[in-house]
């Protein structure tokens, strides 16, 4: 039997180490990078608190007084699944039941359920023109938490500099007929698209 030598069999490991993990990223894999899953993690925090902050929960919430909550995910269901979980502890908002349930963004584009309360953006790179549609035919807040989605359309997310500040784009908010509550537009960093 022949010997490798030492450094061609460190070289094979450490190619077929990186062949699987750029597979496993094509592919799909469940894991959002770093910065998306901080910025999903605080969204999910956030996010209750941009619900609770709009003006009419009534106008939001069904007629057998439930606030429906969509967490929308394209590709892999994980992370929104552990979003569902994470809402659903949450239970109430202003005293409005929550109803929290999971939806692709195809089955998103054709949606014609009940009145959405809110729709929170499970997954990083949804089109702009999605998020943009979403809020304007639901006349509902469209949050995501990640980077360049509310300058790209979504109705509201994160600011992140020396602190982390609701995000709101007021424009969006406005065509979609969305309005919130004066003091939460006083702690929230504003960007206008218009």
């Amino acid at each position: 039997m022949t010997s490798c030598p030492p450094g061609l069999v460190r070289t094979l490991i450490l190619g077929l180490c990186l062949c699987v993990g750029v597979a496993n990223s094509v592919s799909g894999g469940d894991a959002l990078w770093r910065e998306d899953a901080q910025r999903f993690r605080v969204g999910l925090k956030l996010f209750p608190s941009c619900l609770g902050a709009l003006e009419s929960l009534a106008d939001h919430s069904t007629q057998d007084g439930r606030l429906v909550v969509l967490v929308v995910y394209e590709g892999s269901d994980a992370a929104a699944r552990q979003a569902v979980s994470n809402l659903d502890a949450i239970g109430e908002i202003r005293g409005v039941p929550l109803d929290v349930q999971i939806q692709s963004a195809a089955s998103l584009d054709r949606y014609v359920g009940e009145v959405l309360g809110g729709i929170f953006v499970a997954s990083v790179g949804i089109a702009p023109a999605r998020l943009r549609s979403w809020s304007l035919r639901h006349h509902t807040l469209v949050f995501s938490p990640f980077a360049g989605a509310v300058e790209g359309g979504a109705v509201a997310g994160l600011y992140v500099a020396d602190r982390i500040l609701p995000y709101v784009n007021r424009a969006q908010a406005r065509r979609a007929k969305i309005r919130f509550r004066p003091f939460f537009l006083e702690v929230a960093r504003s960007y206008e698209d218009d």
